[in-house]
């Protein structure tokens, strides 16, 4: 158990790690993934949400979560047709 320290506020644990839900939520699959930009006066250009956790990042970041996301899905799919399952 962790010490009240009287005076000091408890500081939120950072998100360092999400799963899947285990049942899809409603709206799928807009409650699960979602992307916009940000308004005029963020640092950032584009906030990506993924089970609810918002993220912000520049637009060269998000090109290349794109870049790296696709390469991963072309291996997935690779891997899928060996093992004779669906793809994405």
């Amino acid at each position: 158990m962790e010490r009240a320290k009287v005076g000091k506020p408890r500081r939120e644990r950072p998100v360092t790690e999400t799963h899947e839900p285990d049942s899809p939520l409603p709206g799928w699959p807009r409650s699960h993934v979602d992307s916009e930009l940000t308004d005029p006066d963020s640092d950032e250009c584009v906030v990506v949400t993924i089970h609810g956790i918002r993220h912000y990042l520049h637009a060269t970041t998000a090109r290349e979560l794109q870049a790296a996301l696709g390469k991963t899905l072309v291996e997935y799919n690779e891997l899928c047709d060996r093992t004779g399952v669906p793809g994405v």
